[in-house]
């Protein structure tokens, strides 16, 4: 049961069985592999945790309450637990402060009852892409296996890739102490990042030491 726990997954979370059954098909022809569904808020409890790895989340707002703050409350705690998750909430009330708030509890989208199915399914379709396109970089970090301070090496050379950086400004970015000549303590970490770029990368992404200047990441790899 471990297991599946940490396996990734969508849910959608509608107390209507029709409505819940078509937003569950909705996600999986979007991509998710595995998608929960929930009638209730309070059913997610054991789903919702730090950590926990949400792809999406589908929400429908109860029309019988002037407000749904259990709903709301499942919102949050999703966003909260799990940042990267797109979650989409569905107002059945049409109130005139649902989206409003919707969104300040984490929502990414925030739909009408009345709204054409097609809506859903187009926003849902543009919040995954955009999702990806974000999650791509970090994904590519993790599979460098670097260092929280390599991380940040890199990630200051990647955004000034073709650029020469000195150490002093890589000193400034790590909020060390001021470089001086001679020191050579990123000497050591630029060794292991090049490393790992060549492990994964080849020669198509590399760092090159420029003499008496600084670094310089060269390459055309995507990051």
């Amino acid at each position: 049961m471990a297991t599946a726990e940490r396996a990734s997954f969508a849910v959608v979370v509608e107390r209507d069985t029709a409505r819940r059954n078509a937003w569950a098909a909705l996600l999986r022809n979007a991509g998710m592999r595995r998608v929960l569904r929930r009638a209730r808020p309070g059913e997610m409890a054991e789903l919702i945790r730090p950590g926990t790895p949400l792809t999406a989340m589908i929400a429908g707002l109860s029309a019988h309450l002037p407000r749904d703050d259990d709903m709301l409350a499942l919102i949050a705690s999703a966003r909260r637990h799990a940042p990267g998750a797109v979650i989409l909430a569905v107002d059945h009330g049409n109130r005139p402060r649902g989206p409003a708030e919707a969104f300040a509890a984490g929502a990414d989208d925030a739909l009408r009852a009345d709204h054409d199915p097609s809506e859903l399914q187009a926003r849902l379709a543009v919040r995954l892409r955009a999702a990806a396109q974000v999650s791509q970089p970090a994904a590519r970090l993790v599979q460098l296996g670097l260092t929280p301070l390599e991380e940040r090496i890199f990630s200051h050379l990647n955004a000034h890739r073709g650029e020469i950086v000195d150490r002093p400004t890589l000193a400034r970015v790590l909020g060390e102490a001021d470089w001086s000549y001679g020191d050579r303590r990123f000497d050591v970490h630029i060794a292991r990042i090049r490393q790992k770029l060549e492990a994964q990368f080849g020669d198509t992404l590399r760092v090159r030491t420029i003499r008496a200047q600084g670094y310089v990441l060269e390459g055309d790899a995507p990051f």
